[in-house]
């Protein structure tokens, strides 16, 4: 699954923001996105964490500090999610 990350400096890379969410996220990749302001770039991070797992890491690191700036962290809507990234109690079979 993917999150995305905001709040960056100008001088991050794939390789700062994987070794940074290393202990929080088992991360596939990071893919920055430097289009608007160079300045502030963005991240779009590959896990493989449970949907369970990120949504709760998520939600205890979003709105910290990072070098003066406040860190986003946005699970995006739109992704395919398989009954893998999901727990038993957190899926819903309607038959």
């Amino acid at each position: 699954m993917q999150i995305i990350l905001t709040g960056l400096h100008g001088d991050a890379s794939e390789q700062s923001v994987e070794l940074g969410l290393a202990r929080f996220f088992e991360v596939r990749s990071v893919r920055l996105v430097r289009d608007g302001e160079p300045d502030s770039p963005w991240a779009v991070v590959a896990v493989a964490d449970h949907y369970g797992k990120v949504w709760d890491t998520c939600n205890r690191l979003r709105g910290i500090f990072h070098r003066g700036r406040r860190l986003g962290f946005y699970i995006p809507l739109h992704q395919d999610l398989g009954p893998e990234d999901l727990l038993p109690h957190e899926q819903l079979h309607l038959d």
